[in-house]
C-alpha cells in the first residue's frame, strides 16, 4: 500500500467573465489530503500553462490542462461551493477573500436550492468556483482509487 501524498498544488487560469475587457486571472490553491481542505491561497501573474508540479484547471482552451472547467458545470460548482463553505472545507485566504463568489439564493424546488450568481461576477470569482469543482472531482477519484485498493487488499493471498 503506498503513502499518500500529503496534498495537491493547484493552478487555476479563468477568462471571459466580467465586464468587457476583464483581464483573466490565475489563482493558486491547496488541497490538503489530511484536513480534506482546499485552501484558495493567493493571485497570482495569470499563467497559460502550470507551474511545475501544479495540477491546471481552466476554462480556456490552452495547450495543457488538468481540468477543463465548462459553463455547463457551473451548477455542480455552485453546489460545491456552498458545501464546502457550510463544511468548512474551501477556505479562502485573506488576500483572497474579496473573490468569494457572489451567489444569491433563487428560490426552492423539489431538487433543492436554486443559485444565481451575481450579474457582473468577475473572472477570480468563477475561479473559486472551478477551483470547487475540480475538489469535486477529486473526491469522486479518490473515492475509486480507495474503493480498488480496498478491493485489491480483500484478494490479497497470505500464504504461511
Amino acid at each position: 500500500m503506498s503513502e499518500a501524498p500529503a496534498g495537491m498544488k493547484i493552478m487555476v487560469s479563468i477568462g471571459g467573465f466580467g465586464p468587457a475587457g476583464s483581464e483573466p486571472v490565475t489563482l493558486m490553491a491547496f488541497k490538503s489530503n489530511a484536513l480534506g481542505t482546499m485552501t484558495v491561497l493567493s493571485r497570482i501573474t495569470y499563467r497559460e500553462c502550470p507551474d511545475e508540479g501544479f495540477a491546471f484547471v481552466t476554462n480556456l482552451r490552452l495547450k495543457t490542462f488538468d481540468c477543463l472547467f465548462k459553463e455547463e458545470h457551473l451548477a455542480d460548482a455552485i453546489t460545491g461551493y456552498k458545501e464546502g463553505e457550510g463544511m468548512g472545507t474551501i477556505l479562502l485566504a485573506d488576500d483572497v477573500s474579496k473573490y468569494r463568489p457572489r451567489i444569491e439564493v433563487d428560490g426552492v424546488d423539489t431538487q433543492g436550492q436554486k443559485y444565481r450568481l451575481h450579474s457582473d461576477i468577475g473572472n477570480a470569482e468563477v475561479a473559486v468556483l472551478a477551483l470547487a469543482h475540480f475538489m469535486s472531482r477529486q473526491r469522486g477519484i479518490e473515492s475509486l482509487t480507495q474503493m480498488s485498493d480496498d478491493i485489491a487488499r480483500l484478494y490479497q493471498i497470505t500464504s504461511i
